[in-house]
């Protein structure tokens, strides 16, 4: 009983520090870009277009798939991380917001990273990729205990505790995130996930650009990497509540199917996206075997909204299922 208080009140505790950092970051962003209303219309448009960037950001396939696998993970081990999500943007918009004051000063190692055939933006594209596949491989790997737990329940065994991976490559991969125990852990694969530079150019030439139209004051220009990670916040804590009701419904051992098959889709999810990133990895550096090829070939651009959109059409499905049997089994008596 104490346990289950001390769960909820943690719950309760990440969802404040969740919507406070979401709100702060809101804020933060607004005042900057008040403080450079003398700039005009130009500034605001760039503003738009980093916020816009930063929501779209958060439904790509890595996010959606790093971050409903961890979900289910903490979710495994007893806890409600309703934090994980602003955790991992966090991180993630460190990168962001760090390479562009780098770019504002004038950082000669910041600008060399902005252009794509340079050796330090493809040394940071391989490191933030290789990371990324990872730890989705990792963080699925670990996850398949939760998922031959769910099975047995769906089959009628009694309820046991998930036995930890098997297998040598399956402990090595794995055992580094046994560290990982709370939501905020989370902060620095997503630091990690950002090294590939990719969002972080994206914004900083957007700054650029915006600044020598407009002659905007330097201090305003930081709105629009603020304003981005504070949509990219959203849209992750957004993600991580929701799978945080989905995967905490399903533990429900009535419910032991629609865990087996949210399980297993968070599973293939991150299998899927890992493979296609080490696949990529591979063709870059002149691995061109035909399957690795069509691999890093695979548009993904829309491949997390259709992730998002499946996980909350099977949730909805779910829902109305039980209550269907709950209506039926009240009108039978």
């Amino acid at each position: 009983m104490a346990a289950s208080l001390h769960a909820h009140d943690a719950t309760i505790t990440g969802r404040r520090a969740t919507l406070a950092g979401v709100a702060a970051l809101h804020v933060a962003g607004l005042a900057l870009l008040a403080s450079g209303r003398t700039a005009g219309g130009s500034l605001a448009a760039a503003a738009v277009v980093a916020y816009t960037l930063g929501l779209r950001h958060a439904l790509d396939a890595d996010h959606i798939a790093m971050i409903d696998n961890s979900t289910r993970k903490f979710v495994a081990e007893g806890t409600r991380p309703a934090s994980v999500g602003l955790a991992f943007s966090a991180g993630h918009s460190t990168v962001v917001i760090a390479a562009a004051a780098f770019v504002i000063g004038g950082s000669r190692w910041a600008l060399s990273a902005l252009d794509e055939a340079s050796g330090t933006r493809q040394a940071l594209g391989v490191t933030g990729a290789l990371v990324a596949a990872t730890y989705l491989l990792a963080i699925s790997l670990t996850n398949v205990p939760a998922l031959r737990h769910a099975w047995a329940t769906l089959r009628g065994g009694a309820p046991t505790v998930p036995e930890p991976p098997r297998g040598i490559l399956a402990r090595l991969l794995t055992s580094p995130l046994a560290a990982v125990r709370r939501p905020w852990h989370v902060y620095v694969f997503g630091l990690l996930f950002g090294l590939g530079f990719d969002t972080a150019s994206s914004v900083a030439v957007l700054m650029l650009a915006t600044g020598a139209a407009a002659h905007t004051p330097v201090v305003a220009l930081m709105a629009l990497p603020v304003l981005f990670a504070a949509a990219m916040a959203l849209g992750d804590s957004v993600n991580a509540s929701v799978m945080v009701r989905l995967y905490a419904s399903a533990q429900q051992r009535r419910r032991a199917r629609y865990d087996v098959v949210i399980t297993s889709m968070s599973i293939v999810a991150g299998l899927a996206i890992a493979a296609i990133t080490y696949s990529g990895l591979a063709v870059e550096f002149g691995v061109a075997v035909p399957p690795l090829t069509w691999l890093a070939g695979l548009d993904t651009e829309w491949y997390g909204i259709g992730l998002l959109a499946t996980f909350l059409a099977v949730g909805v499905a779910a829902g109305a299922a039980a209550r269907a049997r709950a209506g039926w089994g009240a009108s039978s008596v």
